[in-house]
């Protein structure tokens, strides 16, 4: 398998998102507050040209624990063919790797309950905060120090 991981524009996420993420909603639903911010980083995985992954880094203050210098990961999905073959977290490693790159101190995330334990054995620290996103489920708060 032919993998490439590189950054993109967000519009390029909208569809991996609609599908993985959003049960394949209008793409209006998929667009994230701060996709648009020139600090947003966004990467995309692809197999023989056609996008099959993708996260996106957005700079923002995190909501439950008082972070310095942060970025939070958000919409990171990988088309159901093509999990559980490491590219996640190859995804992941060249995420942490741009924002370490950036002098960035911690990454944090709203996981969802099923992906939590994907974070928790890459070092991801689960702070004790659970709580539910309407209409998505169950979240874990979690959160890395990159220095």
């Amino acid at each position: 398998m032919d993998i490439l991981v590189k950054k993109v524009k967000s519009t390029e996420l909208l569809e991996i998102r609609s599908k993985v993420l959003r049960n394949s909603s209008n793409y209006e639903f998929c667009k994230f507050d701060g996709d648009n911010m020139k600090s947003s980083i966004h990467i995309g995985v692809f197999n023989d040209k056609k996008i099959i992954g993708g996260v996106s880094l957005i700079k923002n203050n995190s909501n439950y624990k008082n972070l310095t210098n942060c970025y939070q990961l958000r919409g990171m999905c990988i088309l159901k063919d093509f999990q559980k073959k490491g590219i996640g977290i190859k995804m992941l490693i060249e995420a942490e790797s741009l924002c370490k790159n950036l002098n960035i101190e911690n990454i944090w995330m709203n996981a969802r309950e099923k992906a939590a334990n994907f974070y928790l054995k890459l070092n991801y620290i689960d702070s004790g905060i659970h709580y539910e996103i309407a209409g998505i489920g169950l979240h874990y708060f979690l959160y890395k120090n990159l220095k």
